[in-house]
């Protein structure tokens, strides 16, 4: 009692394997992304109290700050001067403040008019290195708020606190 042919019944892998190369790309994509923002040369102080950004938060300006107190701008914002030159970091507060000043009028632009009262939208993380001084850190954070940004956060690593 035969019920058909002696072919063999394979299943077709092509749209599987399909759907997991999508997905690949898709996390290598993501990952890019996340990447663009930090800079490894960054290392974080740590914290006991350290919190993870919010899953709330939208839009981040992240700014890298390096040892002497510089920040090192993502790819994404850096700019080109009058005079044609790429300024990938920013050497002291106030040009941190005018950069943000920028970043703040192309905040409200991008909110549309029923933002025109209020601060910008997005929120400062500040990535400072451990040995950057007080003093610099300071300014960066009195630079970002002099450019009209409320919301300024610090980036540490969690620290157990058991040694």
């Amino acid at each position: 009692m035969s019920h058909g042919g002696s072919d063999k019944c394979e299943p077709n892998f092509t749209p599987l394997l399909d759907l997991v190369l999508q997905l690949v790309m898709f996390f290598m994509l993501c990952a890019n992304f996340v990447m663009d923002q930090t800079n490894v040369e960054i290392k974080l102080p740590s914290a006991i109290a350290a919190k993870a950004l919010e899953s709330t938060v939208d839009y981040a300006i992240y700014l890298n700050v390096n040892e002497q107190g510089k920040v090192i701008l993502t790819a994404s914002d850096q700019f080109t001067d009058t005079e044609g030159k790429v300024t990938d970091t920013l050497d002291n507060a106030e040009q941190v403040r005018i950069f943000l000043v920028r970043r703040a009028k192309e905040d409200l632009a991008a909110a549309g008019p029923a933002g025109k009262d209020k601060p910008p939208r997005s929120v400062i993380v500040l990535r400072v290195h451990k040995e950057c001084s007080f003093e610099k850190t300071y300014a960066i954070m009195k630079a970002c708020r002099q450019a009209g940004y409320l919301k300024v956060q610090l980036r540490a690593i969690r620290h157990s606190g058991a040694e």
